[in-house]
């Protein structure tokens, strides 16, 4: 067994490196809070190191990109979107269809639509858009095939990816507990056990 995680505060960024960035790491750069706590300033400040290397790269795959715009519109925009009504009717309650019936077509979904996409553009200098190999490098069977309990579909891909690849993998999913990847994290659950590996 090898496992490797390092502290988003206080790894060191190198020429020719290439990050994948998980989807959670992601909304705290696209959409992030006016106080953040300690942890999401380390991830901010582990991306502003990224960037300002003109040698390393960010490499994302469509599902990504995907996963990211779909998340921040129905975790950001969306809530704003509901609020805004609930200021001037109170008790609104959304119904199961209001999102793709109502929300989807509005003004407010295509402006909250185009604001990510330009904020992702504006990192293209530092992106490169990658293949994701599905079907060709990475069959069925490499992703559908015992899978950790712990992953889901796409976290279980991100993982096989970065292991075929040699990516480092930034995320703050606590469940990111696997092997032969090099993984860079604040949460404390990865840390805690990856010392405790040390110690044995």
């Amino acid at each position: 067994m090898s496992y490797s995680y390092f502290k988003a505060n206080t790894h060191q960024v190198k020429d020719k490196e290439n990050y994948f960035l998980d989807a959670n790491i992601w909304l705290k750069v696209l959409s992030p809070k006016n106080n953040p706590s300690f942890k999401e300033k380390a991830y901010l400040e582990l991306f502003d190191k990224i960037i300002k290397n003109t040698k390393v790269r960010i490499v994302v795959p469509a599902l990504v990109v995907s996963e990211v715009v779909n998340r921040i519109i129905r975790e950001v925009h969306y809530q704003k979107h509901i609020n805004k009504i609930r200021k001037a009717q109170p008790d609104f309650s959304p119904d199961s269809s209001y999102y793709k019936n109502v929300y989807r077509p509005s003004l407010d979904y295509s402006v909250a639509y185009n604001m990510i996409c330009d904020d992702l553009k504006s990192y293209n200098v530092s992106i490169d858009l990658i293949n994701d190999e599905f079907g060709s490098t990475f069959k069925f069977k490499h992703v559908l095939s015992n899978p950790p309990s712990s992953l889901d579909f796409n976290d279980y891909y991100y993982y096989n990816l970065c292991k075929k690849k040699d990516f480092f993998l930034v995320t703050d999913d606590k469940d990111f507990w696997v092997e032969n990847v090099k993984i860079i994290t604040m949460s404390e659950t990865l840390l805690n056990k990856y010392i405790a590996t040390l110690i044995k």
